[in-house]
């Protein structure tokens, strides 16, 4: 074209006026790409082989998804996870998970639909579905439905972007037939359901995109609005959605940064038009969108439930029947109470065992009285008594009135009140003394300090029984302690350590229970305690009453479960038998055994289908030479390709390259531990990867594939015949790959030993029964 910017705009508007949509490729290229086969020229089956090929796609996928769906009738690996939380949103129980809440209550909903009232809490694998009527195969088809809807979804990507309708066909049959997405398909998890709006946001994206040159019309700002209602979807799944928005965002910054360019005749005011109304829609939208998934979340789980102990006693009380709204007593000096961990659920537990005189390792210890947490409730070696340090003679005249039952006043009792930053030393009732924190490394963690108790006639070591009560958060000195609602660090005024304790047990000599030592990090995890019980009172009819509660608004929990979702994922770091390194993921080394049954040697183990999972890494690879050799022959002045191919492989090739890019890369930056699951989305931009090297080793003419509509014939349809010929191979071995692993895709019965070892192609698959 010539002439100025504005007239070539003018050119470009009038070109894009004269279709319905074009690809985000071919409209660049003028009216000649643009041109339409004549519908009479086209027989019946080349005029809707799009639609038929689509069907075909969709039928194949529900086919392969639902099949024998109700097999196995019992709880499968993470369906003990996510089954568990819909059965908390039937109960209306509050949980806590390190994901958002959209896709657990898309699955909760499956379960209202049935009528299901919550009442299994898939408590471990191999429990029987149909001995407590659980409507399994209702929830499990629910997530099918999203995992079915994910070739589909591939096909209309391809075709949307400007691929031949047969070659989308291939890539779309070769995910149907790919055995991990379809395991995940078939049971109540979410990767299905965090895939299906991956890629329902790429493609409202595309559709936006291709409407650029009717900006701001109505299907502009539809198409606008729905990229930015899926993404809002997609993080409200997972946080791994952020990757969807960094795919996106990377093509929104190359949009804006073309359209800034004063060639193409736009304003600054225009520009900003532009960015704003991009805003609005891909960030504010979803951000909303994301609000709402909380808020509704919040709505439902308005009762006590599994999750309470991970928040603040302020988030506690806001939910029905938790005990923390009660009204409870404040604690006195002298009260026999047990000092419960907020975070394991134990006890601070004492006996008269010692510690060893040598470790494993050799380290020496104290040989003194072992102080361990455990989690046995009716335990009297639980109890405990605090002493005050202040005035101690009068306290022990207050003491003894108590223990004869005499009269004491309110002002005597409530001054004998325990208060936020009370000196005071812990005496172990059954044993008789006092505990204490001293300069000698804990058996399981050498850089925390021991914890272990010294008897009452001790003076030697008075410095190490003195322990200071610090109340967690903002309180000041006159603040009581209550029991229950009270959360407290036990700190050592000498050593200015707190009492900490974790989840490790203590070997044989320590019975099993958890360690207990002093952490030099006051306010880390694992340091917060309150009180449970008081001997010889009964906590909950004292506490009929409610606190005068107050009210916390939705955007404060939602700032707390954010940082505590974030904080716990963070956490996630202990090693698990089926964790893999994203290294490993495109290559198919590693698997997931998801569920065993002896009778018949039958094992559900989710894996790749090698076949397609190598082809997308060695398309991927052709991809990366292919530009880069473009590149390469482009700045030497040497380049032979089209240009109409150049600017088709520089956009949409590159831009579904990057959903595998931005899916996939940044799991190397995590710390976590990760599985085989997450990179499910990034496979499915791989897959793409298949179909844009076959157009571009086997399609010249891109011009065929300027537009896709359903309403007018796609001569596109036909490619070449090696095109055909290598297409189908692919596909056949895709088929015959997926037919030899899928006994473990349905946990089928049949497979000899033999015959799974001879499946066994990885020492890191973990096959059961290959072995004696």
């Amino acid at each position: 074209m010539s002439g100025s910017p504005k007239s070539e705009l003018r050119n470009r508007k009038s070109v894009a006026k004269e279709s319905s949509s074009g690809t985000a490729n071919i409209e660049d290229a003028g009216p000649k790409a643009q041109e339409r086969p004549d519908p009479k020229s086209a027989s019946s089956l080349t005029r809707n082989a799009s639609v038929y090929s689509f069907a075909l796609v969709c039928i194949l996928s529900f086919a392969v998804r639902f099949w024998l769906i109700w097999s196995p009738d019992e709880v499968v690996f993470d369906e003990v996870h996510f089954g568990k939380f819909a059965s908390y949103y039937l109960r209306r129980e509050y949980y806590f998970d390190v994901h958002p809440p959209l896709a657990k209550m898309l699955v909760a909903l499956s379960g209202l639909l049935s009528s299901y009232n919550g009442n299994f809490l898939f408590d471990k694998i191999g429990m029987k579905y149909s001995k407590y009527g659980v409507p399994y195969i209702l929830m499990r088809s629910w997530v099918c439905l999203f995992g079915s809807a994910i070739p589909p979804l591939v096909y209309l990507i391809m075709v949307e972007s400007g691929y031949s309708s047969y070659l989308s066909l291939i890539v779309g049959l070769l995910v149907v037939f790919d055995n991990a997405l379809v395991v995940h398909s078939r049971l109540i998890l979410l990767d299905s359901i965090l895939v299906f709006f991956v890629l329902a946001s790429v493609l409202c994206y595309i559709k936006f995109y291709k409407h650029r040159y009717r900006e701001f019309s109505a299907r502009w700002r539809f198409w606008l609005a729905m990229t930015g209602v899926m993404l809002g979807c997609v993080l409200s799944c997972k946080m791994v959605g952020l990757f969807t928005f960094l795919m996106i965002g990377s093509a929104v910054l190359f949009d804006l940064w073309r359209l800034l360019d004063i060639r193409r005749g736009r304003t600054v005011s225009e520009v900003f038009r532009h960015l704003f109304a991009r805003v609005a829609g891909l960030i504010l939208l979803p951000f909303v969108i994301y609000l709402t998934a909380f808020y509704v979340h919040f709505a439902i789980l308005t009762k006590s439930g599994p999750g309470d102990p991970y928040h603040t006693p302020d988030f506690q009380m806001q939910l029905e029947g938790n005990p923390l709204a009660a009204d409870t007593p404040p604690i006195s000096f002298g009260d026999a109470v047990t000092v419960q961990h907020v975070g394991t659920q134990a006890y601070l537990h004492s006996n008269p065992g010692r510690y060893p005189l040598r470790y494993e390792d050799g380290r020496v210890s104290s040989q003194g009285q072992q102080v361990t947490a455990i989690k046995e409730v009716n335990n009297t070696s639980n109890r405990w008594v605090f002493y005050p340090i202040r005035e101690a003679q009068d306290f022990n005249a207050y003491l003894n009135k108590r223990n004869l039952r005499e009269s004491i006043s309110d002002q005597e009792r409530d001054r004998w009140l325990i208060r936020n930053g009370e000196q005071v030393r812990l005496l172990h009732l059954d044993t008789k003394t006092f505990l204490r924190t001293h300069d000698v490394a804990s058996p399981l963690t050498p850089t925390n300090m021991e914890f272990t108790t010294v008897p009452l006639n001790d003076t030697r070591n008075y410095n190490d029984t003195v322990w200071k009560i610090e109340l967690d958060g903002r309180h000041d000195n006159n603040t009581l302690i209550y029991a229950w609602s009270s959360y407290f660090r036990i700190v050592s005024e000498q050593h200015r350590v707190a009492m900490y304790t974790h989840e490790g047990l203590l070997p044989e000599w320590g019975h099993g229970a958890q360690e207990i030592n002093g952490i030099k990090k006051p306010k880390a995890k694992g340091t917060l305690w309150n009180i449970q019980h008081i001997a010889g009172r009964d906590l909950v009819k004292e506490s009929a009453d409610k606190k005068n509660i107050r009210r916390m608004w939705f955007f404060e929990k939602f700032v707390e479960l954010q940082y505590l979702m974030l904080k716990h994922n963070s956490m996630l770091t202990s090693n698990h038998p089926y964790q893999s390194s994203p290294l490993s993921w495109p290559f198919a080394l590693r698997g997931v055994s998801y569920w065993t049954k002896s009778d018949k040697q039958r094992q559900i183990y989710m894996m790749a289908n090698p076949f397609g999972w190598w082809l997308t890494d060695f398309s991927l690879l052709l991809l990366g030479c292919f530009a880069l050799g473009v590149a390469l022959t482009m700045r030497r002045g040497a380049c032979q390709v089209d240009p109409l191919v150049r600017r088709h492989m520089a956009r949409s090739a590159l831009f579904l390259a990057s959903g595998w890019f931005f899916h996939y890369l940044p799991f190397f930056f995590m710390g976590r531990s990760l599985f085989l699951h997450h990179y499910f989305p990034a496979l499915a931009f791989a897959y793409m990867a298949v179909g844009v090297v076959l157009q571009c080793l086997f399609v010249e003419d891109y011009r065929r594939f300027a537009l896709f509509s359903w309403k007018s014939p796609n001569r596109a349809f036909f490619v070449s015949i090696p095109a055909t010929v290598v297409s189908l191979a692919l596909l056949a071995l895709q088929i015959a790959s997926f037919i030899y692993f899928a006994p473990f895709t349905y946990g089928s019965p049949g497979l000899s030993k033999d015959q799974i070892i001879g499946r066994k192609w990885f020492s890191l698959w973990d096959f059961q029964f290959s072995t004696n």
